[in-house]
């Protein structure tokens, strides 16, 4: 077995692919941001500026749901692939998981909610 199988193996294909798949989305939406405060806006950020472009069309709302999870599910399996490489014991590895989860979607949620005013949504 080579390394990327053994790999798998250990730490599940789900985990193995969504790392893949949220590190391509990550990148793509950098190329995104640099291109809209670079180019677009030609470095002129404020409140204003961004909230505007906010709220012109869905590309940005779903642009925003899908990165706040992506960079919280990257982070914290890239986290728990370290921690793997460990060996803990199952109670620990267990303690961690549940830990990692409540912590990310408390994240998640935080995000979501950080991002209401600039799209118009006042509590």
């Amino acid at each position: 077995m080579n390394k990327t199988q053994i790999l798998i193996q250990k730490r599940g294909i789900f985990g193995w692919l969504m790392q893949r798949v949220s590190g391509i989305f990550l990148a793509y939406a950098m190329v995104v941001h640099l291109w809209t405060v670079n180019v677009v806006n030609q470095g002129n950020l404020n409140w204003e500026t961004i909230s505007a472009r906010l709220q012109e069309d869905n590309f940005w709302f779903i642009y925003y749901m899908l990165f706040i999870p992506a960079v919280i599910f990257h982070a914290f399996n890239g986290l728990w692939s370290i921690f793997m490489d460990y060996n803990p014991s199952p109670s620990l590895k267990r303690l961690t998981g549940w830990l990692f989860w409540i912590v990310g979607i408390s994240l998640t949620i935080y995000g979501y909610y950080g991002l209401k005013p600039l799209f118009g949504i006042v509590p």
